[in-house]
Parts: C-alpha cells; structure tokens; sequence
C-alpha cells in the first residue's frame, strides 16, 4: 500500500472513529473541505472509496503524515514508524487544543457563512481578511476573551505552518485588531479580572484543612493544590501524575515531573527535602501520607491523584478537574479572590514563583525548580508586588540558600 491520498495541502479532514489497522481508515470516513475546488463544501458521498492513511481521531496528525509521505511504500522499512513519529510529535493535550481551536475556525469559513447565506471562505490557506473577520466573529459572540485569544491565533498559524503555507495571524493590523478587541471588552465590562497568583498564607489554610478533615475527596483536593503549588506544576502535569513518579526517601519528597517542556524519555526529579527548620512538624509530607493512605494502594502506573473507582480512560479525567478542586478547596475556606483578580489552577503555578521570589530565593533557583526552560519564560509568572509571610518560608524556604557552618574542630588533632 502507498501513501497515496487525495488530500493536499488546504484540505481540512475530520476522521470519525476507525476501527481497524491503527493507521488505516477508509475515505467514506470523512468529511473533507476542499480549499482547491473553489470554495466548495465536498460531501460524503462524493468522495470515492479506497484507503488512505489516517488517525482515527487525529484530523491534523493524519493530514500531516499524509503530506509528509505522499507516495511513500508504507511496506518500507521504517515507514509505518515514520507516521508514528510524526504523529507523537506533540503531546496529545497540545494537539487536542490544536485541532479543537482549528476546527471551530474552519467552522467559521464554511458552516457560519453558509449558514447566514454567505460563500464559504477558505480556511487555509487563510487570508489575513478571513483572520480579521474571525476576530471579530468571536468578539460579537463573546465567549472567548482577550487574554485568551492567543491559542486561538497559534492554532491558526501552526497548521497553515504543518502544511507549507505562511502564518496569517500575524502582521500590524493583526495586532491593531487584537488590541481593540480588549479595548471592546474592556468598554463593556464593568468589572474586569486578571488572573493573579494564589497568596502561600491561603495554600497553608488549603494544608490544614486536608489535615483535618474527614472527607476523602476534600483530602484529594488540598492534597493537590498545595503540591500543584510547592512545585510550581501546571494543571495537565498534575493530573498526569503517576504513582510512580512521587517517591518519598532519605532525601525527602520526590516528584519525576512529566512537564509539556521536558521530552517523555528525559527524567526530571526534583525532591524536596525535610527541613525541620522551615517545616518542624512535617506538615508536608504528613499530608502526603495521609492522601496515599485514604486511597490506598495502587500499581506503579496508576494516576496519583485518582480512586481506584474512577474513571480516569473518559475524557472527564483532564487539567479542567485541578481547577475544579482548586475552587471547591477555596469554598471550603469561604475566601475568595479580591475585586479584580480571579483565581484558577494557573494561579498555584505563578503563586508558588511568586511566593519564593518574595521570600529571597534566588530567580536561577525557581526556574530550576519550576522547570521553566528560560529567566524570560519564568518572569512572565512572578509577582514582584507579592509579599513574603510566614507561610511562604514554611513552602519555600528549603530552596534560600544556607551558608554550612563550619565542622567543629577535633580534638584528636590539636
């Protein structure tokens, strides 16, 4: 069989589920766009049968491979695991995020416009018109924010990148027109919110009430928003946690990370040691065992934060439930954001940097510990304008630099 499909660059593929050979779908599988027949919406039934190569459920990977090896004797030596590759090439939340963004703008060019009377508009190549005309599409349908437009614009270039054309979210009227996108909603906003980082003193309240309290999934919740924020994580590292991953030694409380910046097959363990200077009680790690008791054991591959009764293969089981816990920690506390700012899982990342950089640890320190790849990416996390309390030294003050004192002299040697 040879990688022969009629897809090319332009067209945009939707693949319902296959069953079968795990690269193999037949063609009556989906519903293409046509970028190259004048703007038309291609049917189902138009589409002739015979097997091309496809991920089920990967619209995006499947075109990319479809692309990349067009004509290629899938028999060949290595090739099947080309597509592999290809198809591993981001993680699965970073394509998921892709594909979903791409396809509500693909939506936009054909089923909108169709829908109000209007020709389609090609989704890809894209003009930078198109791309204006969508900004404004979703100012008017105001359920995506200013602060949150970015994902929505990289999505659009990285595809038109994948498939060889030039980015088109990009350019001085781009930016003018985004820039008056939060100006509108700024105009019809009477209370507008940024996203703050989360105060230490309030994950130490978070840190006493998994301590005592007697419900399991309360435990569950503060359990991981103060882990969330003693390492800095992001909500998808924290809920891919596995059992395996978090050790607890000599050497104190380890967590071998799997972070969307470090390459699965690249280890990165950053323990936290027992300091009776900062934390005398062991509040930590008492918290620690008291969740992995409450759960009980599980294997080596089981999610950390996950009952063994729950379903953790549905698409329930996602970053989205760290917020949640994160919010029903913080009705549990009955405290609340002040006016302005709002709280969510971003916040224990940034308040943990925030928290440490108030407290005097070293900024080479945070961004080793929060594996943030560069000093630029990490700024962009800490508050300056954060404060240290007492709460942020229980957290962090194992990471301030300490002078050794000096080994007392022997005797034996005067």
């Amino acid at each position: 069989m040879k990688c022969t499909p009629k897809l090319r660059a332009g067209d945009k593929v939707l693949v319902d589920p296959v069953v079968g050979a795990p690269f193999l779908a037949s063609s009556r599988d989906l519903r293409p766009y046509r970028a190259d027949l004048e703007g038309q919406l291609v049917s189902v039934d138009d589409v002739q049968d015979s097997s091309d190569l496809l991920l089920a459920k990967q619209p995006w990977a499947s075109a990319l491979i479809a692309r990349a090896l067009h004509g290629v004797d899938m028999a060949r030596p290595g090739a099947a695991a080309a597509a592999r590759l290809l198809s591993h090439g981001r993680r699965p939340g970073t394509s998921s995020s892709h594909e979903g963004k791409f396809d509500r703008f693909f939506r936009f060019c054909t089923e909108v416009q169709l829908q109000l009377g209007h020709e389609p508009l090609c989704p890809m190549p894209a003009a930078q018109s198109t791309i204006l005309l969508y900004l404004g599409f979703l100012q008017e349908e105001d359920k995506v924010h200013a602060r949150s437009l970015q994902p929505y614009m990289s999505a659009i270039n990285q595809a038109h990148v994948d498939f060889g054309f030039a980015a088109p979210a990009v350019g001085q009227l781009l930016r003018l027109a985004r820039r008056g996108f939060g100006e509108v909603e700024g105009a019809s906003s009477l209370a507008p919110v940024r996203r703050t980082p989360l105060p230490a003193s309030v994950i130490s309240r978070a840190l006493h009430l998994g301590l005592q309290t007697n419900e399991p999934r309360l435990v569950r919740a503060c359990a991981c928003v103060v882990f969330q924020f003693l390492w800095f994580c992001r909500a998808d590292t924290g809920i891919q946690l596995r059992e395996a991953h978090v050790g607890v030694s000599e050497f104190g409380i380890t967590l071998n990370e799997r972070g969307k910046t470090i390459s699965r097959h690249v280890a990165a363990p950053v323990s936290r040691p027992f300091d009776s200077d900062w934390d005398p009680d062991g509040l930590v790690l008492a918290l620690l065992l008291r969740w992995r008791h409450l759960r009980g054991a599980v294997p080596a591959d089981a999610f950390f934060w996950a009952f063994d009764y729950e379903d953790v293969a549905s698409s329930a089981w996602s970053s989205a439930l760290v917020n949640a816990w994160l919010q029903e920690v913080l009705a549990a506390l009955n405290v609340a954001a002040p006016v302005g700012c709002s709280w969510s899982s971003h916040s224990l990342r940034s308040g943990g940097a925030s928290a440490a950089f108030a407290l005097g640890v070293d900024l080479l320190v945070i961004m080793s510990w929060g594996l943030w790849a560069s000093l630029d990416s990490l700024h962009l996390y800490v508050d300056v304008l954060v404060r240290a309390d007492e709460a942020a030294g229980l957290f962090f003050g194992h990471l301030l630099r300490k002078q050794p004192q000096a080994p007392a002299r022997s005797h034996a040697l005067v």
